[in-house]
C-alpha cells in the first residue's frame, strides 16, 4: 500500500503523490531501510532484539561488530521512535528485574542507587527524544537566511576583486591571468547562486513556519480545554509506576490524542511539541 515518507499517511492503490504534503508515495517494498538503535555486548542486544520484536516494531537486525566484540541492533527507519520508546521500557524492566534478583539472593538493595538508575532512564528517553530531531521550519529559515547572506557576500566580494583584476586596478602576476580570472569568476557566481537559492529557500521556511506557529498555537489551547493530568492518569491507571513508565504510558496517550484530533501531523513535530510544551503544563507536579 503506498503511503508518504513525510507525514505518513496511507493511500489507495494507483494514487502517487501525498495530497497533503506533495510528497511522491513510496510502496512498503521501499521502507526496509535500517537506521543504528543501539550498540551493546551480545546478550543484551539479543535481550533488546527479543523485546522489539514481541512488540511489533518493524525491521529489527542484529549485526556483530567484529572489531569492537559489539553487536550493532537495527531498525526499520520509520519504526526508530517506537523503538527508542520501547527501549525504554525494557532498561527499566531490566532495572526492576536485577533489583529483584539481587533481593532474592539476600543482597542489600540501595534505595538510592535504584532510584538514580530509574531517573537515568527517564533521562535517557528525553535524550533519545530530543536527539531526533526535529528542526522547525524556523531554525531552517534562520540557518538558510545566514548562508545566504555569507554565500552572497563573499561571492560579490570575489566578483569585485576578480573586475578590478581583469581592469588592471589590481596588479596580479599570474601565469594565465585569463584561465585563473574564468575560474574564480564561475567559482564566485556559483556563490552568488547559491546565496539566492538559499534566501529563497530562508523565505519559504519562514512561511512554513508562520503555519507551524498557528498550528502550534491552536493545539495548545485544545490541550489547555482538553487535557487534565489527574484524569488521563485515572484512565491509563497510573499507580506507582516509575517516572519512566509514567513518562512513557502518558506520552503515548497524549500522542494518541494529538494524532486523533489533528490528522496528518509530522510525528517528530509532534514527539516535540509533547516534550516542550503540552507534559510539563498537563503533569506539572506530578
Amino acid at each position: 500500500m503506498p503511503w508518504c515518507p513525510k507525514c505518513r499517511s496511507e493511500y489507495r492503490e494507483g494514487f502517487t503523490v501525498c495530497a497533503d504534503c506533495g510528497c511522491a508515495l513510496v510502496e512498503e517494498e521501499q521502507t526496509d531501510e535500517r537506521v543504528t538503535l543501539t550498540f551493546g555486548d551480545e546478550e543484551q542486544m539479543k535481550a533488546l532484539e527479543a523485546f522489539l520484536k514481541s512488540n511489533q516494531i518493524l525491521g529489527v537486525e542484529l549485526q556483530q561488530d567484529e572489531s569492537d566484540g559489539l553487536c550493532e541492533l537495527l531498525v526499520e527507519r520509520r519504526s526508530k521512535q517506537k523503538a527508542l520508546s520501547a527501549m525504554q521500557v525494557f532498561i527499566v524492566q531490566e532495572n526492576r528485574r536485577t533489583e529483584e534478583t539481587r533481593k532474592a539472593a539476600g543482597e542489600q538493595v540501595d534505595a538510592e542507587e535504584a532510584e538514580e538508575q530509574l531517573r537515568e532512564a527517564a533521562t535517557a528517553r528525553r535524550a533519545f527524544r530530543s536527539g531526533s530531531l526535529y528542526q522547525d521550519s524556523s531554525q531552517r529559515a534562520d540557518e538558510n537566511r545566514s548562508s545566504a547572506w555569507v554565500l552572497l557576500f563573499v561571492g560579490i566580494l570575489g566578483l569585485i576583486v576578480v573586475i578590478l583584476g581583469i581592469a588592471g586596478i589590481l596588479p596580479l602576476n599570474l601565469g594565465n591571468p585569463y584561465l585563473f580570472y574564468g575560474v574564480m569568476g564561475a567559482i564566485f557566481v556559483l556563490f552568488v547562486v547559491a546565496g539566492v537559492i538559499s534566501m529563497k529557500n530562508a523565505k519559504i521556511f519562514a512561511g512554513k513556519a508562520e503555519s507551524e506557529n498557528s498550528l502550534r498555537s491552536t493545539m495548545l489551547e485544545w490541550c489547555r480545554q482538553n487535557l487534565d493530568g489527574q484524569e488521563i492518569d485515572r484512565e491509563i491507571g497510573i499507580a506507582d509506576d516509575s517516572e519512566e513508565v509514567r513518562y512513557f504510558n502518558r506520552t503515548a496517550y497524549l500522542r494518541e490524542k494529538l494524532n486523533h484530533q489533528f490528522v496528518n501531523l509530522d510525528q517528530d513535530f509532534l514527539d516535540q511539541f509533547i516534550d516542550d510544551q503540552v507534559y510539563g503544563m498537563v503533569f506539572e507536579g506530578k
